[in-house]
């Protein structure tokens, strides 16, 4: 039994219009199936949102900024936060590099530093400290901080500053001691893996309008969820969950005045009780041949059934 029979020969006959509906209906299976396509490397996002349940969990805050005009030597980071934590010339993986006056690297430099234990602040400094500020002042030296922090999940700081030094020995160094340099830009500043269509809105912000003031950041933390959903094998559904975090942010500037605070740099940061998830869901081949292989059998009845009323 054929299933696919077709006509003889000479009961069959090639007409201009034919011609004309068969051109029409490959242009037509053409653009539908370059739509399939599309729609088939198109993954689906979906967005909802919940209340945020994690719980002793960390928040790994990602930073790359340079300062060019304000040396390593003076360069102080100081974390603090709303349970108490609080940490002077903040270390760790969080790293100064020493930049010449063109912006080249010249090395890292590391610090004595010092902790905050129980509210008695120990700190420490390098005999040779006083030098190397001068030194740096001179050879007009800046500084890339960069590296990450962990901070508990709680509202915290971020303050960059020239720490525990105090306002005598800064006027040994500068003229006046408000004129400090803290214009900076921002290369990387995330709180989490970054992911496809990630908020983070302080990444490539450059402040180098101003030269004396004090910097402030605002920044409101939302926790997200990035689900991703591909098909292993066009068939199997494999999904990548991560989480992470993104945020909004508002800034604020202060002059500083002759009499005033010295310069400094602010990130400010709370938490959003309200949780973001974020799905993203590939199709798999299966789906791709079924829709196109609908779509080509469609046109083709329908070229069919137009050809027989011409």
């Amino acid at each position: 039994v054929d299933a696919f029979a077709r006509a003889a020969p000479h009961l069959t006959k090639r007409t201009r219009a034919g011609a004309c509906v068969s051109v029409v209906g490959v242009v037509l299976a053409c653009a539908l199936a370059l739509v399939e396509i599309t729609d088939f490397l198109t993954p689906t996002r979906a967005k909802t949102h919940g209340v945020d349940d994690a719980r002793n969990a960390t928040l790994r805050i990602e930073i790359d900024v340079t300062f060019p005009r304000m040396p390593c030597q003076l360069l102080y980071v100081d974390a603090y936060d709303e349970s108490g934590k609080h940490e002077v010339d903040a270390r760790g993986l969080l790293l100064k590099t020493r930049l010449d006056a063109s912006g080249r690297a010249i090395g890292e430099y590391e610090s004595a530093g010092g902790v905050d234990l129980g509210g008695l602040v120990l700190f420490q400094r390098r005999p040779e400290h006083a030098h190397e500020v001068r030194e740096a002042k001179a050879d007009v030296e800046g500084c890339r901080l960069h590296g990450e922090l962990e901070a508990r999940r709680v509202a915290g700081t971020l303050r960059a500053s020239t720490g525990p030094e105090s306002y005598e020995f800064l006027k040994e160094i500068y003229d006046e001691p408000w004129e400090i340099d803290m214009r900076h830009a921002v290369k990387t500043f995330t709180f989490g893996a970054e992911f496809p269509g990630a908020v983070n809105p302080m990444n490539g912000v450059r402040r180098m309008e101003t030269k004396s003031g004090i910097y402030k950041y605002f920044m409101k933390v939302v926790p997200t969820t990035y689900s991703s959903t591909r098909a292993l094998f066009g068939f199997i559904p494999w999904t990548v969950r991560t989480r992470t975090n993104q945020y909004s942010v508002t800034e604020h500037f202060i002059e500083t005045p002759h009499w005033g605070a010295l310069p400094q740099l602010f990130f400010i940061y709370d938490l959003s009780a309200i949780a973001v998830n974020i799905t993203v869901t590939s199709k798999s081949i299966v789906y791709f041949l079924t829709k196109t292989l609908a779509t080509m059998g469609g046109i083709f009845a329908l070229t069919r059934t137009v050809d027989r009323y011409i």
